[in-house]
């Protein structure tokens, strides 16, 4: 009777947290559950280049905040601030890269009459209008500073990517509701729009932002930026200085700016740097919350989460209910719970330690010392079966959880998430210590430990896993970030200097480039010009 109440409890307690939804269109605790290790890297990986680049198809979204006082840059043709929507860097390499690609059409190709039909803002005449001469024109350098906290929508992965992989897809599938190939030009032509539809793609979630009271979209491609729908609420220009031709400072195309420039964002692999946006973890929403099909159509990759299996009525729910968050967090001051934090520790005190014991070569007993060590924390001694005890486990899987006290929804169901990705981590562990307590002499107890490890990481796949170590003071360790990058170094990223860029078969597919080909391409014929 006792334990009939104590579910009805849990019940009445979790249909009141998760608000009034059905149970196939609202956010699920069994979605969450399954899909705890994917909610745990979205809320670790957010807002840091090298996590959003392993986990490059985005499913989450979240409110974030650029403080006051925030320098953010923009490259064009013209000393004004754009009229429109346009693109913000947070790094003065991401936009530089930008000035220096503005050299015109290719001679023999015509610049197509939209473009040139005076409909596009003036900074956009630089995609293919007449205001660019043949042999190329020296752009500008804007800086600006927020002169007051600004929100706006974080779309995590790499959403800045222009790639028909899934990096799209919470834009135009989700937010957007675009679902034909063809529809605002989401293929993978070029033109005045930009590629696949970038500048179209700006204007509609810019209409979306301003029902929303938000200020513009933060996504990240080869950088963080921000699509910033009107430059002139809540920012001040305090630079705009035109740039040398890039005979003056060296060739804008040679290895080594292509190199400065990823070392510029490989700085920001970890971190934005110095809280220059502030994340809202209690209002994070995520296609990981509902009961979705996330399956990708590529048989090829599917460890990549797609929205294209999903229905109208799901993508629906999940918008209004994204909505109905929005609006709740711009009236509720209440604190909100850093659950970055949280997973920074977890993955600090678990991740190298794994990797390390999960060698093939690892010896049984250093197997014992490295569990005891991890373990012994949440271990009674007191009690006869301290080494397998389920109060035990609980301890630990419960360790770094003691402090947070869920208040939002996303709260509740981000908890269950991280509370079953620590479980897994603790249980397996637990297992082990067993193993080779129990079977110290036999010689099978290392190699079933080892496979029982890498079981685990490859269950969590955290990004960690995956950094290169030790490279140089004169190189940087490279992953596919676009659109840049082949594909052994999503696999295998490693470490590259700026005489080793060349690069084998491009990552991205059609809109990406590999090795010495021009990233300035891009932006020459359209693309999110920061």
């Amino acid at each position: 009777m006792i334990a009939v109440s104590i579910l009805t409890g849990l019940f009445v307690l979790s249909h009141a947290v998760l608000g009034n939804y059905t149970d196939h269109l609202g956010p699920s605790k069994d979605a969450a559950g399954v899909h705890g290790p994917q909610i745990f890297n979205a809320v670790h990986n957010a807002m840091r280049q090298w996590g959003s680049s392993v986990h490059h198809n985005g499913m989450s979204l979240f409110l974030a905040t650029v403080p006051q006082g925030v320098l953010l840059y923009h490259g064009n043709m013209l000393p004004e601030s754009p009229s429109g929507p346009e693109w913000l860097a947070y790094e003065i390499e991401h936009a530089e890269r930008f000035i220096r690609s503005f050299r015109g059409p290719p001679t023999h190709e015509k610049p197509s009459p939209e473009c040139d039909s005076g409909e596009l803002p003036n900074q956009q005449k630089s995609m293919g209008g007449k205001s660019q001469s043949a042999d190329g024109e020296r752009g500008w350098l804007h800086v600006y500073q927020t002169t007051r906290p600004l929100r706006f929508l974080y779309v995590d992965g790499m959403s800045g990517g222009k790639t028909n992989m899934g990096t799209l897809d919470t834009q135009d599938f989700l937010l957007r509701g675009v679902r034909s190939s063809n529809q605002g030009d989401r293929d993978s032509g070029q033109s005045c729009n930009g590629p696949m539809g970038e500048r179209e793609r700006a204007k509609s979630l810019c209409e979306l932002c301003k029902e929303w009271d938000l200020q513009g979209i933060i996504r990240m491609e080869a950088g963080f930026e921000i699509i910033k729908c009107d430059f002139t609420d809540g920012m001040e220009q305090i630079q705009a200085l035109q740039r040398p031709v890039s005979a003056d400072r060296g060739d804008g195309n040679s290895e080594l700016q292509r190199f400065e420039y990823l070392r510029g964002v490989s700085q920001r692999y970890f971190d934005i740097g110095s809280s220059r946006t502030i994340v809202d973890y209690s209002s994070m929403v995520s296609a990981f919350f509902f009961q979705l099909t996330l399956t990708n159509p590529d048989p090829n990759r599917p460890d990549l989460p797609r929205l294209s299996e999903t229905t109208d009525a799901e993508l629906g729910a999940i918008k209004r209910y994204l909505k109905t968050t929005i609006e709740q967090h711009q009236i509720d001051s209440t604190r909100r719970i850093d659950w970055q934090d949280v997973s920074d520790l977890f993955v600090s005190q678990y991740a190298d330690r794994l990797q390390y014991m999960a060698k093939f070569d690892t010896s049984v007993d250093l197997l014992a010392s490295e569990t005891s060590f991890l373990l012994d924390l949440y271990v009674d001694y007191s009690s006869e079966d301290a080494a397998i005890s389920s109060d035990s486990i609980h301890r630990c899987s419960n360790f770094f959880l003691h402090s947070i006290s869920p208040v939002s929804e996303s709260d509740h169901l981000i908890h269950l998430a991280f509370s079953e990705v620590m479980s897994q981590v603790c249980n397996t562990l637990f297992e082990i210590r067993e193993l080779v307590t129990t079977h110290r002499d036999k010689d099978f107890a290392p190699d079933l430990a080892a496979e029982k490890l890498h079981e685990l990481i490859e269950y969590l796949g955290w990004a960690r896993f995956k950094h290169c170590s030790g490279c140089g003071i004169d190189e940087v360790c490279v992953i596919p970030m676009w659109p840049f990058g082949d594909e052994d170094d999503y696999y295998h990223p490693r470490c590259r200097s700026s005489s080793d860029l060349q690069s084998g078969k491009n990552y991205w597919g059609e809109l990406g480039f590999s090795g010495r080909e021009d990233h300035n391409a891009v932006g020459a014929s359209g693309s999110a010009a920061t």
